[in-house]
């Protein structure tokens, strides 16, 4: 049973309801004009475009960034708040603000994130609550190749003395309106690999003359299956996902060449090591069975998203409805501000009856009137001491 939209409304302060119009009206235009990661020109405008109208100096960062410095009255470290920018490359499907860009499309909630952001300057502006320093941050590349690591590398956190962090996701398959998170690790750490196999092609009628690479890396998918369940402790927990298997010329030829490639997730550093350990020595064990020689590249992407108990415990206390959220296996470069300072990601769920499809997909959409409890808990959270 998902809650109607009046239950999780009646939380939001009456002054935040106000800015109802204004997320929906940012959040569609944004919607409108997606750009892949290290691309966001028209975006990047908007957000500059948007911030001066307000009155703010906003500056740009890597490229296609934002960030906003707002100082304040309340005394403590800054509070940095991040929202991601980029879209994916994905074909919409139609409606009445669908993306203007072919084959590009918002469909991870990052128009929602940034909407979020862009009307908590202008509330603050507008309803003028004594508050702490304030970092807004507006970063590319969430979605690839990871536009948080680049901005830390700034400097920018130091600069402004940035003590703690905060960023949303919106979630699905959380009901529509729930805020959750939890303390500790929240998210995976990510790594992708690509294995190339070599052996040797030949005609189906000369099998003997072959080292068929299909048969052999049939065989290492399948005991690719068996890492997660035999390696590691079941108090541990892990992924491993084969998602691309390339292979083959021609019907009546022995496949003299094979690519796999896929993701290795996990919520500790260990593990990671130990799961990539293990799929190395599972290639040496296949080629010499099978004669084939084989190469592994792996990409480590995002560390784990890992919140801070101390601001879980304060965040817990100011938004007293905070759900308890599990670990899940998707991946956020969010990570990569935490390993600099404490921070915790929150879930804000968009799932209801009308609103269903996953992220990433092409139907992805949700109700607008979710944003007004972001935008409730920036402010709570810029204005708590």
């Amino acid at each position: 049973m998902f809650f109607s939209v009046k239950n999780y409304l009646e939380a939001v302060d009456e002054n935040v309801l106000a800015y109802e119009d204004e997320l929906r009206r940012v959040r569609r235009e944004l919607h409108r004009i997606p750009e892949l990661g290290k691309s966001e020109v028209k975006t990047q405008e908007y957000i500059l475009d948007y911030l001066k109208k307000l009155g703010y100096k906003p500056e740009k960062i890597t490229d296609t960034g934002v960030f906003l410095y707002i100082p304040g009255s309340i005394e403590g470290g800054t509070v940095a708040l991040r929202s991601d920018i980029d879209a994916l490359p994905i074909q919409e499907k139609k409606h009445e603000f669908s993306s203007q860009n072919d084959g590009v499309m918002h469909a991870c909630g990052h128009d929602g994130h940034m909407s979020m952001l862009l009307v908590f300057a202008k509330a603050i502006k507008e309803l003028a609550p004594e508050h702490r320093n304030l970092l807004l941050i507006f970063q590319p590349a969430e979605e690839g190749p990871g536009g948080a690591e680049p901005i830390v590398n700034t400097g920018l956190l130091d600069t402004y003395g940035v003590s703690e962090i905060y960023g949303f996701h919106l979630f699905p398959f959380l009901q529509e309106g729930v805020l959750a998170s939890k303390p500790g690790p929240m998210m995976a750490m990510t790594s992708e690999f690509y294995i190339d196999m070599k052996g040797m092609a030949a005609h189906a009628g000369n099998p003997e003359k072959s080292i068929d690479t299909i048969v052999a890396a049939a065989n290492l998918v399948v005991e690719l299956q068996s890492v997660v369940s035999r390696a590691l402790n079941p108090e541990d927990s892990g992924l491993l996902n084969v998602g691309v298997f390339e292979s083959g010329e021609a019907v009546n030829i022995v496949s003299g060449r094979t690519k796999i490639s896929g993701t290795v997730r996990s919520y500790k550093k260990e593990i990671q090591f130990l799961l990539k350990r293990r799929i190395c020595e599972l290639i040496e064990g296949i080629d010499t069975g099978f004669g084939t020689r084989t190469t592994i590249r792996f990409v480590d992407m995002y560390d784990p998203v890992t919140n801070d108990k101390v601001l879980f415990d304060k965040l817990k206390r100011i938004e007293p409805d905070l759900d308890l959220l599990d670990k899940i296996m998707l991946a956020e470069d969010f990570a990569f501000y935490q390993e600099k300072v404490p921070g915790v990601f929150i879930g804000l769920g968009t799932g209801s009856e009308k609103y269903h499809h996953d992220l990433h997909t092409k139907g992805f959409n949700f109700n607008e009137k979710v944003l007004l409890r972001g935008l409730d808990l920036y402010l709570k959270l810029a204005t708590e001491a």
